[in-house]
């Protein structure tokens, strides 16, 4: 018995060709053979290709890298700023309250402040409105006693108006026989100083 030689492929037949030796041609024929391993499948990408993915991956770690940095200044600024703020606040204080000074002493010297307004502020802080006497700065006291004439039915008019150099344009002092009340530039400073100081 005659035995068929037997040839060995690694690739699969995709396609076969019958040649004809009677005719001398050849004739194509759509014969397709396949091996027990079938053909791969066609590759089939999406817009972004496989070696987008990596790349895309990267970016994000990258901006999210950045986010992190850029919150931990954040927070490293917001914690410097309250050290900064609980370590100079008694100097923040101060140099607030001499700017306020300032410009309490500048109006003062124009002659831009409201005595009447003063006096009345530091009445409500008398123990007592019976046998008041008011010092005044000798320069308030003629606006003042202009202010009585114009409203002779206002508790103002009722005041005893005296007086003092002792005390400064633009303050008083309300003396009554229970207590006195003083009403000085510097004091209103310090207590400003001091509920600044307080702040949290």
């Amino acid at each position: 018995m005659t035995q068929m030689p037997t040839i060995h492929l690694r690739q699969p037949i995709v396609a076969a060709s019958i040649v004809d030796a009677a005719q001398g041609r050849i004739a194509e024929c759509g014969l397709r053979i396949r091996d027990r391993e079938p053909d791969p499948q066609p590759e089939i990408r999406s817009p972004q290709s496989d070696d987008s993915g990596p790349a895309l991956q990267q970016q994000k770690d990258e901006v999210d890298q950045l986010l992190q940095t850029v919150g931990g200044i954040a927070n490293g600024l917001r914690k410097l700023y309250e050290e900064t703020l609980e370590g100079n606040r008694a100097e923040i204080a101060r140099l607030a309250v001499e700017i306020a000074g300032r410009i309490l002493r500048y109006k003062i010297g124009k002659g831009d402040y409201e005595i009447q307004a003063i006096v009345e502020e530091a009445l409500k802080r008398a123990p007592t409105r019976q046998n008041v006497v008011v010092r005044l700065n000798p320069e308030d006291v003629p606006h003042c006693q202009q202010l009585q004439k114009e409203n002779p039915q206002s508790p103002f008019a009722e005041l005893e108006l005296t007086a003092d150099w002792n005390v400064g344009r633009g303050e008083c002092l309300v003396e009554t026989p229970k207590g006195i009340v003083q009403s000085f530039i510097e004091e209103h400073l310090e207590h400003i100083s001091e509920a600044l100081q307080k702040v949290e």
